[in-house]
């Protein structure tokens, strides 16, 4: 393959439809639930003492709009019907797209208040930031292969969007350095995914450049000023975490043994992914090794699963979308925090409907939901806020 060109486009799949319909007949469900009773939970039904909800006094507001409520709790900075794809922040604002039903590629204040639009995609489903841009790695749809594309978006909402690389498969996961975008895209059924491949492209836009070909479903993406690292399975579906310097080069595994793997994140001379525990995914692990390698170890274990995570350099932060099935599974949600040093995790905001993209700040942790408040956040350290 030329370094400069995209792969080739493979050929419609038909379990794209499969997808597609699952996804179309969620959404229907979602909306369906919210446009025939129309009741809202208050939030003193959320705040009632309940044994799955750890600490009943952080409670969910349950404000609609965008104003920000002055005590201490849940807020909501943004509300709207399309689900939320990607979650960053810089502080100032909110970074994220919408998929399916919106389209749109968003920025918010972190407190509330008018959204920016950047631009729009087909199918976002990554977002990272880079110095002025936001880089969306776009899918294009489920129907078609080959559409998929990578596209920085100026900050400011001036300006087209710039493509950085196009008739991409499926790119799943995007990561940015001072320089660079990269992403990981993660191969074709018919080919039984060997060749998903590691890629990057200047931010300044120029030809992409394929740094490793032939993975097989790579996932998760970070990179650091001397490396990029990712996640792929083999044909035994047993998962590995690796390295490869940012320029290219051989391939070192840095952890063995990880299966599932998603949202990839550096902090100084360690990496931090999320792994299942089990085949069904359930008792996922935030886990840990240097970046050069070594022995893996559990950093926050889930009691259920763990959609996302974001990490400060102090503490991992991370969603529990909840029980699957079963009586109120899709207000059990909960966002956590756990020391990286260790200790016992705190329950930040619960009673949340499916939360799952997380991003952090200075003071805040902001998060994803499937509900009409679609982003929303809770302060990092609760008994700090007056």
């Amino acid at each position: 393959m030329n370094a400069s060109q995209s792969p080739p486009p493979a050929p419609a799949r038909s379990w794209r439809w499969a997808v597609l319909a699952v996804v179309v007949a969620a959404q229907a469900a979602f909306f369906y639930s919210r446009c025939a009773v129309d009741e809202r939970p208050t939030p003193d039904t959320f705040g009632m003492p309940n044994p799955y909800l750890e600490r009943p006094t952080l409670q969910d507001r349950g404000m609609l709009g965008t104003r920000a409520p002055a005590q201490p709790g849940d807020l909501v900075v943004s509300q709207g019907k399309a689900l939320i794809a990607g979650l960053a922040t810089d502080g100032a604002r909110v970074y994220f797209g919408e998929s399916l039903l919106g389209q749109r590629i968003l920025a918010v204040p972190v407190a509330g208040g008018a959204e920016t639009t950047l631009g729009s995609g087909g199918m976002p489903l990554d977002v990272a930031l880079g110095k002025n841009v936001l880089v969306v790695a776009d899918a294009g749809g489920l129907m078609t292969d080959g559409q998929g594309k990578i596209m920085a978006f100026p900050l400011d909402g001036s300006g087209e969007p710039r493509v950085l690389a196009s008739r991409l498969v499926l790119p799943s996961a995007v990561a940015v350095s001072a320089t660079h975008a990269y992403w990981v895209d993660g191969g074709t059924v018919e080919r039984d995914y060997m060749d998903g491949f590691v890629a990057c492209a200047p931010l300044a836009g120029g030809a992409h450049k394929v740094l490793a070909a032939g993975e097989r479903q790579p996932s998760g993406l970070a990179v650091d000023a001397t490396h990029v690292y990712w996640a792929r399975q083999d044909v035994n579906k047993q998962g590995e975490v690796v390295r490869m310097p940012i320029g290219g080069g051989p391939i070192e595994v840095v952890s063995y043994g990880q299966d599932r793997v998603k949202r990839i994140a550096v902090v100084g001379t360690n990496l931090y992914w999320i792994s299942a525990k089990d085949l069904d995914g359930t008792r996922a692990a935030v886990r840990s090794a240097p970046v050069k390698g070594g022995p893996a170890f559990d950093v926050a274990v889930a009691d259920n699963r763990m959609c996302s995570m974001a990490i400060d350099g102090e503490a991992v932060y991370w969603s529990d979308p909840g029980e699957v099935g079963g009586a109120g599974a899709s207000t059990r949600g909960r966002i956590l925090k756990k020391p990286l040093a260790g200790g016992e995790p705190t329950v930040l905001a619960s009673g949340q409907d499916r939360p799952c993209y997380v991003a952090v700040d200075a003071t805040h942790v902001y998060f994803s939901t499937q509900s009409l408040e679609r982003v929303k956040r809770a302060p990092k350290n609760p008994a700090s806020v007056p």
